[in-house]
This record gives C-alpha cells, structure tokens and sequence, in this order.
C-alpha cells in the first residue's frame, strides 16, 4: 500500500460517482481484480458481530445475521436490530451507494475502443480549361487512432474511481453506525430521564395530598398548601420535557435509520454498564489497519494517480490513417482519370500536449497524498483526545453508580417518612427532593458523555470496541 495520497479538484460526490464507473469497468474486465480490492478496503464493522480484536473475514454486505426489524410489529428494537436497519434504510447512505452510477458512466466513457469518429469528407466542383467545362469529385475517409495504450488507462482510472466510491461509502456506512450507536444510547438515557421525572412527578402528587389532609386538619398552615401545589406543578411540567427529549431522540434514530416516524423506534434494554476503553496504542495500531477514512485516503491516492497516467498517455500523437479517391474530368472530352491514395496524418504537438488536465491531475495527486499524510499525522492524536474521554466518563458513571449515586426510590421514601414524622418540614423536604434529582439526573449526564465518547472513539478508531449487552441488569 503506497504511503503518499493523491487528491484531486472533483467533489466527494464525483469522486464517488467516477469511482463507481470505475468499479463497473473493472468488473466488464477484470471480477476477481475488483472483487478483491473490495475485500481488501472493507472495514471490520461490515463483518457479522465484528468488535476490537475480531479477525473473522469480512462480508460484502453487512451483518447477515441479524433479521431486520419489522417497524409495523416490532414494540422494541434491539441495538443490532437497530444498526442492520440504518445499514438497509438509512436515507444518507441511500445517497451515497447511488454514487456508483457515476462510476458506470464513466466506465461507459473510458469503454469505446476510440475516443475519435471517422471522419469522411465529399468535395464536388467544376473545371474550366479551353472554353469547356467537366465535373472533378473528391472522396476522402480517415481514422484517427490511438497507439499508445489510452483506452486502457483510461479504465484503469474508471476502477481506481470505482475504489474510491466504494471507500468513500464505506467511510459514510461507518459514519451511519456510529451516530445510530450514539443516538441509541441517547434514547435510552432520555428514557431514564423521563422515568425519573414521571418518578417525581408521582412523588409530589403524593405528598400534595399528604399536605392537603394536614391542612384540613389544622396541623400546618395553608402556606404549606400553596408549596406542595407549587412543587406538582413543577415536576408536571419537568415531566412533560423529558417526555419531549424521549420522542425527540426516538425521532432523531427515525431519521437517522429510515425508520417510520410512527411509530418511532424503541430501543429495548437498559444502560450498559460502564468498561474501560482498550489500551491505546491497540487502539491506535488497528485504527491505521481498519479506519475506512485512511482507505478511502488511500484510495483517493491511487485514483489520482490513474488520472495523473492516463493525463500524461494522452499527450502522445495520435496519427491519422485515411484513403482519398478523385475523380479528374477532361473538359471536352467528357474522359475522367480516376485516382485512388491512401493516407497518414501525425499532429505536431507545438501548442498542445494536453497540459491543463496532466497539470491538474498532477495536483491532485499531491494534494491527496498531503491529505492522507496529514490523515496519518493526526490519527493518534484524535485517537488519544476521545480515548481519554472515554477513560474519565466511565470512572464518572462508576463513581456516581458505587460511590455517590442513591437509589431514588429508598431516599424518596426516606424523605416521606421523615415528613411524616415531623422530623422535617415541606420546606426541607423539597431541598432534599432536589438534591436528590439533581445527583440523579448528573449521573444520566454521565451516561450520556460516557455514551459520546464511546462512539466518538469507534469513529476514530474504525471498529466496535465491543459488543453492547443491554441486559437490564447492566444499569447501575
């Protein structure tokens, strides 16, 4: 695998389409060339059930063994279920994978064994000599051929372009699982969240009639009253928000995965618990083996270079191959003399020599092979950024599960019993109520950047980490 890049002035989106025709080329000449490159840039997350450290070979289309979820019967979806779908409806990859027809197309530009037509030329006309008049025709046919392998490069470039689409969707396919991995976790956190709310919201329902009857009996003061009241309108309208934040996360996975807006998707399971990320330095050695965005860099250099090729082959002459035939009158005789002459043409290359696009490609090829340098320069230090993240957000979600994080439900009822018992007034009750909420909802926070970091690291990296549980027991 060739170190230096190649880049070019197209868009990503020609790039994807000249890749594809490049890819259709290949396939009319040469299936096992191409149908190997494809393995070669196929990144780990395309294997069935592929995580960090799996070695299992690499399938063309995705995990084949997980049944895609049906949204009209499914009530909740697995994460597998989940990613198989994006990978099978996902409107931005539908965009993507439609990039090959650029590559057919210029598969169909590069295919004709001649670029130039012949050309065929007529010439009719009267001579004059000693007061007579006689007709003179002139036919003539000529070719312009190539001589120096054009045709060839000029396919070769169409399947390095077939790669580079090919790379460019994979790139885009990671991208997609990725931020469904993400927003999976996010719906499920958001669903925490309204759980916690609604929790609340039960809660201050309860103690609103707690207060009610004390009032009613002259053991408090109306004050009391308009607090408790005060507190349920509170936690009914934070209910309600959290409620908002699910169905808005459901939403964003719909979009994200071509799922049906209704219903929305409804991740199953419960939230992971939390596991250190691998060691770096694995980390940052399997990232340079199987990052989609270093093999479509890669591919980008190669398919700048075949450009660069067929540039530089197109400078050469092209010569001419013809047959003229003449028919010459005698005036006042009414004979004719027949000639027939056979042709060959070479341009003299003094103006032109096909400059601008060999200078053009020319550029690319230095501003791809900068790009997947500055690719490679970068890698480790974008790896470490997201992996240290990853570090602190699992000890944060540890320390608020073992260490600092209660269990709602046995300090809601502490705080009842304690009010129940005059031990604390509403006052004081509803401080502890909010202290309690806001460690609560902290560690959710916690779980949510905890959740980021992961996905942001297997986007860098190029690979699940590992396999998500869910098991409801998993939550801390």
């Amino acid at each position: 695998m060739p170190t230096s890049t190649i880049s070019h002035s197209t868009s990503a989106s020609q790039r994807i389409t000249l890749l594809s025709l490049g890819v259709l080329l290949g396939c009319a000449h040469s299936p096992q060339g191409r149908a190997v490159a494809r393995r070669d840039l196929a990144p780990p997350h395309r294997r069935a059930g592929a995580t960090f450290g799996d070695s299992a070979p690499a399938h063309a289309h995705g995990d084949e063994r997980v049944a895609l979820p049906d949204p009209r019967a499914a009530r909740e979806v697995s994460l597998d279920g989940m990613l198989a779908y994006a990978d099978a409806h996902s409107p931005v990859l539908a965009v993507a994978r439609s990039t090959r027809a650029r590559v057919h197309a210029a598969h169909e530009a590069a295919s004709p064994w001649s670029p130039h037509n012949p050309e065929l030329g007529v010439a009719a006309g009267p001579r004059f000599a000693d007061g007579d008049t006689g007709v003179d025709v002139e036919a003539s046919l000529s070719q312009r051929f190539e001589i120096a392998g054009e045709r060839g490069l000029r396919i070769a470039a169409a399947d390095r372009l077939g790669e580079l689409t090919e790379a460019e969707i994979e790139q885009i396919r990671w991208s997609v699982h990725c931020d469904v991995h993400a927003v999976f976790h996010e719906t499920l956190v958001a669903r925490e969240r309204m759980q916690l709310a609604e929790r609340m919201l039960k809660f201050q329902e309860e103690l609103l009639r707690m207060v009610e009857s004390q009032v009613s009996a002259g053991e408090t003061a109306p004050l009391s009253l308009r607090l408790a009241q005060a507190e349920v309108a509170q936690a009914r309208q934070a209910a309600v928000a959290a409620a908002q934040v699910h169905r808005a996360a459901r939403l964003r996975l719909a979009q994200l995965s071509g799922w049906p807006l209704d219903p929305a998707p409804n991740p199953s399971g419960a939230l992971d618990a939390p596991r250190d990320p691998p060691p770096l330095a694995e980390l940052v050695a399997a990232a340079r083996q199987q990052l989609p965005l270093l093999h479509a860099k890669v591919a980008a250099v190669r398919e700048a270079r075949a450009r660069a090729l067929a540039a530089d082959r197109d400078s050469w002459v092209e010569p001419a191959v013809g047959v003229q035939y003449s028919r010459e009158s005698v005036p006042g005789s009414g004979a004719a003399d027949h000639v027939l002459l056979g042709s060959v043409s070479l341009p003299l290359p003094l103006a032109q020599s096909n400059q601008a696009e060999r200078a053009r490609s020319r550029a690319d090829v230095q501003v791809a092979r900068a790009e997947l340098d500055a690719a490679h320069a970068l890698l480790a230090g974008s790896i470490a950024e997201v992996h240290s993240q990853a570090a602190a957000a699992a000890e944060r979600v540890r320390s608020y599960g073992s260490e600092v994080l209660p269990k709602i439900e046995e300090s809601l009822q502490l705080l009842r019993r304690a009010f129940e018992l005059g031990e604390i007034d509403l006052l004081e009750l509803s401080i502890g109520r909010e202290r309690f909420l806001r460690i609560q909802n902290d560690a959710l926070a916690a779980h949510l950047d905890y959740f980021v970091a992961i996905a942001g690291l297997e986007r860098a990296v190029g690979v699940d980490l590992w396999r998500d549980e869910h098991h409801e027991q998993a939550a801390p």
